[in-house]
């Protein structure tokens, strides 16, 4: 008899789990069709190694400033920088390979792959001009590989409180939160539907400083199945790139702005309740003497640190990022100006 019953048991079960398997992959599926259907890609979508990837343009004009996000971000969440800098040149910003609108690849991408990508990314959006890189964050990281990669083509750069890639071992170590394991665990439930039903998704994309449309437009976009594995991946790969033994390289005498973070250290709500003032003061005191370093990467760099800033600047002080980033397009037309016979 209690043979029986556990075989009737073990049935259960999984015909139980195979209903949440089938019944929630389908909803996910049509959930994502309509989230997909209802915020269609704004740029053009480009074949870059049998994987589409999404790139966005406004504005017209030359340099062409390309905008490297950070490790988390999509190309929507700087929309209103963007139309900003579109009415000097044009702007282009796109999502790696599994964000945003972009197909994934199945494995974390280094430096050297994200730079590759993006260099025949332009290369097939037509974008063959001088370029201005932005790089936020980890953004920095990899505009700094795609000019050790292809330097003919940048002509200037902006760091946007990035990152270093010794910061892994020179940052004080502080414990984490336990969302890491969290999204361990998520990545399995994103395709059956229960990572979007259990709104963890939402309570992330509350916090990004954005207008409530632009957030709807996020949240459907991290709710894609393939979502949270590309974070996973992606912070695998930037563990990496953050913990090397040598130092950034040279960038010579190219033109180059350091914006940092300066607004003033405190504990508050958005701080994880495990962190002291002391380690943030420790934090801070690491990290500007990691900018400084950002910055004397050229000859020409300079720092400029944004008082009233946390690490997002574009939000905080979106004036300072798009002065710093129309500067340095000026300076670039006037160098080729004065460089172009016809000019003269």
């Amino acid at each position: 008899m209690l043979r029986s019953i556990l075989k009737w048991l073990g049935i259960a079960l999984a015909a139980l789990l195979l209903i949440v398997l089938v019944g929630g992959g389908t909803y996910q599926w049509v959930a994502t069709y309509h989230d997909l259907t209802r915020y269609p890609p704004p740029g053009k979508l480009i074949d870059v190694k049998g994987r589409i990837m999404h790139i966005h343009c406004q504005g017209s004009g030359t340099p062409t400033v390309v905008v490297e996000q950070g490790l988390t971000s999509l190309s929507l969440a700087w929309q209103e920088i963007h139309h900003r800098i579109a009415e000097l040149t044009r702007v282009c910003s796109y999502d790696r390979a599994g964000m945003g609108y972009s197909e994934p690849i199945g494995h974390p991408t280094r430096a050297p792959e994200v730079a590759e990508r993006l260099h025949l990314l332009l290369q097939g959006a037509g974008i063959s001009d001088d370029l201005v890189m932005v790089g936020w964050s980890a953004g920095g990281v990899y505009i700094r590989e795609f000019f050790r990669a292809y330097p003919d083509q940048v002509k200037a750069m902006v760091f946007v409180d990035s990152s270093h890639e010794q910061q892994g071992a020179r940052l004080p170590e502080l414990e984490q939160s336990g969302d890491s394991g969290f999204l361990r665990l998520a990545r399995y439930l994103a395709p059956v539907g229960l990572l979007r039903i259990s709104g963890f998704v939402r309570r992330q994309v509350d916090n990004v400083p954005v207008g409530d449309e632009l957030r709807e437009q996020l949240l459907a976009l991290y709710h894609q199945s393939h979502a949270v594995g590309t974070l996973l991946n992606a912070s695998i790969a930037f563990e990496q790139d953050t913990n090397s033994p040598n130092p950034p390289d040279s960038l010579g005498d190219l033109p180059l702005i350091v914006l940092s973070q300066g607004k003033p250290v405190e504990l508050s709500d958005e701080v994880p309740p495990n962190f002291t003032l002391e380690d943030l003061l420790e934090l801070r005191e690491v990290w500007n003497q990691l900018q400084i370093e950002l910055a004397s990467l050229s000859s020409r760099g300079s720092r400029i640190v944004a008082a009233e800033s946390g690490h997002s600047i574009h939000a905080d002080q979106p004036d300072l990022l798009v002065d710093a980033v129309g500067g340095l397009v000026q300076m670039v037309r006037q160098k080729n100006s004065a460089s172009d016979p016809l000019e003269q």
